[in-house]
Order: C-alpha cells, then sequence, then structure tokens
C-alpha cells in the first residue's frame, strides 16, 4: 500500500506557551450548570390533555405529544400563544395504564420555529377522581 506524504505542522515555543495559557483558562471556566432535575426524564412521544384558562377567561383544551416527561412534569410543543410562566393547568398526562388528572403549572415557555412554544410544566398534585359522597339527610 502506497504511503502517504502527510506534513505535520511543527509548534514553536511561542505557540506552546500559548497553548498552555489557552489550556489553563478552560481549567478555571466556571463548570456547566449542575442538573436541578429530581427525577431522570424519559423521552419519547406520549399524549397529554391539557385544559386552562387564558389571561381573558377563554377556556382552553388541547391534546399536544409530550416530547419529554419524568414523574414530576412533562415538555411539549404548542403553537397556541397563551402559556405564561406561572399558569395553572388541568393536564391528564398518558403514562401507561393509570391516567389521571393533574393541577401543574407551567415553569418555563420558549419560542420555536414556525410560530410555535416549548412549554415545560411541572406537576403538582393528582385532582380528586371521585367527589365524596355526601349522605342526605332523610327528614
Amino acid at each position: 500500500m502506497p504511503e502517504l506524504d502527510v506534513q505535520t505542522p511543527v509548534e514553536t515555543p511561542q505557540d506552546a506557551r500559548n497553548n498552555s495559557q489557552h489550556k489553563d483558562a478552560l481549567n478555571y471556566a466556571p463548570a456547566a450548570r449542575p442538573e436541578r432535575r429530581r427525577e431522570r426524564r424519559q423521552k419519547g412521544p406520549r399524549q397529554v390533555w391539557i385544559q386552562a384558562t387564558d389571561a381573558n377567561g377563554k377556556v382552553i383544551e388541547e391534546i399536544q405529544v409530550m416530547r419529554d416527561y419524568s414523574r414530576g412534569g412533562f415538555y411539549f410543543v404548542s403553537s397556541l400563544h397563551c402559556y405564561f410562566v406561572g399558569m395553572h393547568l388541568n393536564v391528564i398526562p398518558s403514562f401507561g395504564s393509570l391516567n389521571l388528572e393533574f393541577v401543574a403549572e407551567v415553569v418555563r415557555v420558549e419560542p420555536k420555529p414556525k410560530m410555535a412554544y416549548g412549554v415545560g410544566v411541572k406537576l403538582l398534585h393528582a385532582r380528586d377522581p371521585i367527589a365524596p359522597h355526601q349522605p342526605t339527610q332523610s327528614a
């Protein structure tokens, strides 16, 4: 097999000093932000039913696909421009065979291409699926 004639650059003492300073600067660079999530995120398409009331009092209802999810929350993309941080939602995420309704809070809204918005949601608590029975009073 023929040999390739490859030229390798020769490092001068000045280049060595600059590379050394560059490596030192990398060592003192701030560390990446630590992960704040408590649960591991799962990827994969799962549907979620979302209901809320916007700032004008209009009821919003849509079915979207979660991009990722965990026990504590999920992320989806919507074309509606009505979500804001702190907004409370009623959601039913499909986490398998147990589909409970949750009260959730929007914690992040980020613009996406093509007039879409990524929405991060934190699950606050499950709603009571069956209202407690109130016995009637007999006269």
